[in-house]
């Protein structure tokens, strides 16, 4: 039986999923809690930081587990909870020194991988993929206007 493109592209994607691809750059830390990382850094208010109740309703993830999660990343150093003087009760969490430079490391560790299997592909078949990808993108962005 003959699958459709959609089905095909579906599977292969399902492929690169089992793949793990940033599994060996994260080391001690879980993928979850990487994610983390990379929520608080994309949601935080300059100093500030971000809530657990954002980061709970960004990752869809009970509050209560963001908590556990927060809790072991501090325990790693790479976050720190931070109380306002206004509202004590108004807990937000920030990125330390140590947790940018895991991310940026991981980041690193992305980029040459993904450099390695550039060029295996060759130039020609890379830019065939990124104009492929930029139009999908634009395709499914303007689809869900």
């Amino acid at each position: 039986m003959d699958s459709s493109n959609a089905e095909k592209i579906f599977q292969l994607m399902q492929k690169f999923h089992k793949i793990k691809m940033n599994a060996k750059t994260t080391g001690a830390m879980s993928r979850s809690e990487m994610m983390m990382l990379k929520m608080i850094k994309v949601n935080s208010f300059e100093t500030e930081g971000v809530t657990i109740s954002t980061l709970s309703d960004l990752s869809e993830i009970s509050k209560s587990a963001v908590s556990q999660m927060i809790n072991a990343l501090e325990d790693k150093g790479y976050v720190e909870r931070i109380t306002t003087k206004n509202d004590r009760r108004l807990v937000y969490v920030r990125l330390t020194e140590g947790g940018q430079q895991c991310l940026a490391k991981q980041l690193q560790s992305f980029l040459d991988g993904m450099n390695q299997i550039f060029a295996k592909m060759g130039e020609e078949d890379t830019e065939d993929l990124l104009r492929l990808l930029k139009k999908l993108y634009l395709i499914v962005s303007e689809s869900n206007h």
